[in-house]
């Protein structure tokens, strides 16, 4: 059997086991279909109907959506932000380099625009339960679960036997990525030749991981790229089909795959996570069942209908009688009474359907921005918001260490692999001072070696600290300064640095204590930001509570006003002057 044929075996197989429902219980009595899983949730947030929206009477189906709010809240609740995400320095790690690390990192956020991705993620994650991301030529791409194809039982993509995507491209598509990613260039023009034969809309395109048999019967770990031309096209774009030939254009080792997954309401037994659709679906079906009974009930009660004995009455009423008639019958004739007397029953059980779901997703009215029920306490209503508010952040921050898993695994090596070549940084802003405060010693010893090769002297110390200031002054000018980083800065930059995203290791509440006993402390001993072993006691501390005392020390000595060729007033305000400082003044020879 060709190596080809292998493939196109396995991908089949694969395919075939995907698409068949796995059980979650010893009795097979609840199963599990990934596809339709997610199918539905696509159409019950969209308020759509599985099966189409006309009834067995030919009647429409009436779509009254709980899903779409529910949905709506819990992206609202769990949303992050790209200023979220903070690198910390780790105990013993060198803060300087995490503080430069942060504005390389913010800038990468900038250029790839990773706020829409954080969006999306906090959309697509309440509705489906799983969002996956591709890590691909340094972007991060979304993968569309109706194309990927996984275990179903598995409990994460590591542990996966095989993971499929299929990719839908046009030939235009199709030879500019073949040219881009250097596939093999007969078997792409082979496939095209293949579609120019037919009349067909899309080339198929399969981006395999898993173990692969060699020619020799060993199995490795491999991305295979196995393209194919679909025999039915409509089919293919709306579901995965089995696959009837093809050709390898592609195949290398790899020792993982460039996906990282997010997952919220995990249960055991299954890939995919719990969304919110799946998870209020009966609720969802229900409600539209009473619903639809009230639009059938509807066309009857606008009916008016007649009954009597007399069989020479007008058999209709409306076309046969004039205003003004007066009816010569034997028997009375009579209005048939119909009524509906179940509405109300109606309402209160679908008060009762909604509530529940409300219930199940923590989407009260408080979390939606609604006014409470007339009665409802303060307390009440305060202690119903922190119950809910807490459920999201757990939920806001499963998501967040998800998010920092894949910075770990993806976005900072591959960040480390072109920042740890010499690269310009641009610094703006506030970020000015702080840097003039961390390099302030370099400044210093650039400018005395300066002087000290023009003049062939070494300046005072009143000289040096007005030509430290003129320089410092000179980078503030034009609000920005680009400074080169040297190479291999970053190396093993992951054993110093952490990320936090949502605070959670920091609590506002001890931030602030930490805070006030830091003054306190330097009040008492001022060493404590000079001494060595100290400050570094110090800096361990205030790092455990997410503080980095880089931000809070300066690097830049106090500068006493003789220094800057100032002359001394009286200082007022219940201070006294300083004495014997009066018209001192720093000089420069140039």
């Amino acid at each position: 059997m060709t190596k080809e044929a292998r493939i196109l075996k396995q991908i089949n197989e694969e395919i075939a086991d995907f698409k068949k429902p796995i059980p979650m219980d010893e009795s097979g009595s609840w199963m599990f279909n990934q596809l339709e899983t997610i199918n539905q949730a696509i159409l019950y947030t969209n308020g759509k109907y599985i099966d189409g929206d006309i009834d067995e009477d030919d009647l429409k189906l009436y779509f009254y959506n709980i899903t779409r709010q529910a949905v709506g809240t819990t992206a609202k609740a769990i949303d992050l932000d790209t200023k979220d995400i903070l690198l910390k320095t780790e105990p013993g790690g060198d803060y300087i380099k995490t503080w430069f690390l942060q504005r390389d990192v913010k800038y990468w956020l900038k250029k790839q625009e990773f706020g829409k991705i954080l969006n999306r993620i906090s959309d697509e994650l309440p509705q489906f339960g799983s969002v996956v991301l591709k890590y691909i030529n340094g972007k991060a791409e979304f993968v569309n679960l109706k194309n990927f194809i996984v275990e179903q039982n598995a409990d994460c993509l590591d542990f996966s036997n095989y993971i499929i995507e299929q990719h839908l491209y046009t030939p235009m598509e199709f030879r500019r990525i073949a040219k881009e990613l250097d596939w093999d260039k007969d078997k792409v023009n082979k496939i095209i030749e293949e579609y120019r034969k037919g009349n067909n809309q899309y080339i198929r395109v399969f981006e395999r991981y898993g173990e692969v048999e060699d020619d020799d019967g060993n199995w490795d770990y491999k991305k295979v790229i196995f393209a194919d031309v679909p025999s039915n096209v409509q089919d293919v774009k709306r579901d995965i089909a089995e696959v009837f030939s093809g050709e390898i254009l592609f195949e290398t080792l790899v020792e993982k795959s460039p996906y990282e997954e997010f997952h919220t309401n995990k249960i055991p037994g299954r890939w995919l996570g719990v969304g919110v659709p799946e998870m209020i679906s009966e609720n969802q079906i229900r409600i539209n069942e009473i619903l639809n009974q009230q639009v059938k009930s509807s066309y009857w009660n606008t009916l008016r209908l007649w009954q009597g004995r007399d069989t020479g009455a007008a058999r209709n009423l409306l076309k046969e009688a004039e205003n003004g008639d007066v009816l010569d019958v034997d028997e009375f004739i009579q209005p048939v009474d119909m009524q509906d007397r179940n509405l109300s029953h109606f309402i209160s059980e679908m008060n009762i359907i909604e509530a529940n779901a409300q219930s199940q997703t923590f989407t009260t009215d408080i979390m939606r921005g609604e006014r409470t029920p007339a009665g409802t306490t303060l307390g009440s209503t305060q202690l119903s918001a922190s119950q809910a508010m807490s459920f999201f952040d757990k939920m806001r921050e499963n998501y967040a260490l998800q998010l920092k898993s894949f910075l770990f695994n993806f976005v900072i090596p591959g960040l480390s692999d072109k920042l740890n070549t010499e690269h310009i940084i641009k610094i703006t802003g506030e970020d000015l001072d702080k840097l003039i405060e961390m390099s302030h010693n370099k400044i210093r010893k650039d400018r005395l070696l300066s002087y000290a090769v023009k003049n062939e002297k070494i300046p005072d110390n009143n000289a040096l600290e007005l030509l430290t200031s003129l320089t410092e002054n000179e980078i503030r000018k034009n609000g920005e300064y680009q400074l080169t980083v040297d190479k291999d800065y970053y190396k093993d930059i992951e054993y110093d640095i952490d990320i936090d995203i949502t605070g959670e290791s920091q609590s506002a509440t001890v931030k602030a204590q930490a805070l006030f006993a830091y003054i306190q402390a330097i009040s008492v001993d001022p060493t404590l930001i000079t001494d060595p072993e100290k400050k570094k006691v110090m800096r361990m501390y205030l790092e455990q509570v997410g503080i980095n005392m880089g931000d809070l020390t300066s690097s830049v000595p106090q500068q006493q006003p003789q220094q800057l060729g100032m002359v001394t007033r009286g200082a007022g305000g219940g201070i006294s002057a300083p004495q014997g400082m009066e018209g001192v003044e720093g000089t420069v020879t140039l």
